[in-house]
């Protein structure tokens, strides 16, 4: 599968790149190491901490009907993530006898899983079902300058995000990546501008399919949107266009156009200069990993993580309705801290 869409893609490349003294390679993969190192450190200091401990759905009961919804929800994420990782992984790691570059970024984007509370770092914006197998989270009091209050206390679906980043996410990038190679072979006069574009376009719509139908499932919810650019707004499951933007334009974008634009040797920008490196080839793989690692997680940091922080700071009223399963003790806002960001709603004491 990953074979045929790098073969394509490297035809839609156009030139090398010029030698550098220090190969960009080298650059990213110790970004990519500085990355990983916090992740780890954050992560670490999380669990010995005493703090990865799950999230008390409070005092509203879970209708019959939404707890086979969630538990559905998780086993079908946990068996599509696990073809997704046959598929894009374990196959072309033992045809090729090498991890690939596809293969590569799948594992990254399953990593991904720790920017997605820092949609809350600065005021509550995401909410998750608190029935869903989880061990709140690793922000407040582990991750260093956290601002909301309680943000330990989001209930992160384990079973749900690692793997969500890689399907509706990562997995999108290879319909819209044979699109536009095709679109290209019949129009080559179609600039590469052109292509990004189109790109992110047809990735948001993707995105914005995807994620508004499982808001309705009620596994989570974007509470902290701006109505004027908001989709349903005022109900418990309205979708923000703004999620649709940062998220399934400019972050899954950003890997299509890695993967789109490669040299006559297959190789992305990122790895740049990595034939020049005098380290054996094992060496050699986990610079490469390391490199990508980096870009995958800047990029999400730089068009998702810190433009959500705008939108979450100028969102409207949190919609009625989101039982204390939900809002999990998150709404600490306000002179007596019972409000919900924006204006404010009151809310149900924190759960104990």
């Amino acid at each position: 599968m990953s074979s045929q869409i790098e073969f394509d893609v490297r035809r839609a490349a156009k030139g090398s790149w010029a030698q550098e003294s220090t190969p960009t390679v080298v650059r990213w993969a110790t970004l990519g190491a500085a990355a990983l190192a916090f992740i780890l450190f954050v992560l670490g200091r999380w669990f010995v901490s005493g703090n990865a401990v799950p999230t008390p759905p409070g005092v509203d009961p879970l209708p019959e009907a939404s707890r086979l919804i969630i538990l559905w929800v998780q086993w079908i994420a946990m068996l599509l993530g696990a073809g997704a990782l046959l598929g894009f992984v374990v196959l072309p790691w033992r045809r090729e006898g090498r991890l690939t570059t596809t293969a590569m970024l799948f594992l990254c984007w399953l990593t991904l899983f720790f920017q997605d509370p820092m949609m809350n770092y600065t005021s509550t914006s995401v909410l998750y079902n608190s029935y869903m197998v989880n061990l709140g989270t690793w922000t407040l009091g582990s991750t260093p300058g956290w601002l909301s209050p309680r943000g330990n206390l989001l209930p992160e679906p384990l079973l749900l995000i690692i793997v969500g980043y890689t399907i509706i996410g990562y997995s999108l990038c290879f319909p819209v990546l044979q699109a536009l190679v095709k679109l290209k072979e019949r129009r080559p006069q179609t600039t590469r501008w052109q292509m990004a574009v189109l790109g992110v376009l047809i990735l948001m719509a993707l995105d914005t399919v995807f994620e508004s139908l499982l808001l309705r499932t009620g596994v989570y919810a974007y509470p902290g949107g701006i109505r004027a650019i908001t989709l349903f707004p005022g109900k418990t499951y309205q979708f923000p266009l703004s999620e649709a933007l940062c998220y399934g334009g400019l972050n899954i974008g950003a890997t299509l156009l890695l993967l789109l634009y490669r040299d006559e040797a297959g190789h992305t920008f990122v790895e740049r200069g990595i034939d020049r490196l005098r380290v054996g080839p094992g060496l050699r793989q986990w610079v490469k990993f390391l490199a990508l690692f980096g870009y995958v997680h800047l990029s999400m940091f730089l068009v998702f993580t810190v433009p959500m922080q705008w939108f979450a700071l100028h969102s409207d009223p949190f919609p009625a309705g989101y039982p204390s399963y939900m809002i999990n003790g998150l709404c600490a806002y306000g002179p007596k801290g019972d409000e919900c960001p924006g204006p404010g709603t009151r809310t149900a004491p924190a759960p104990e």
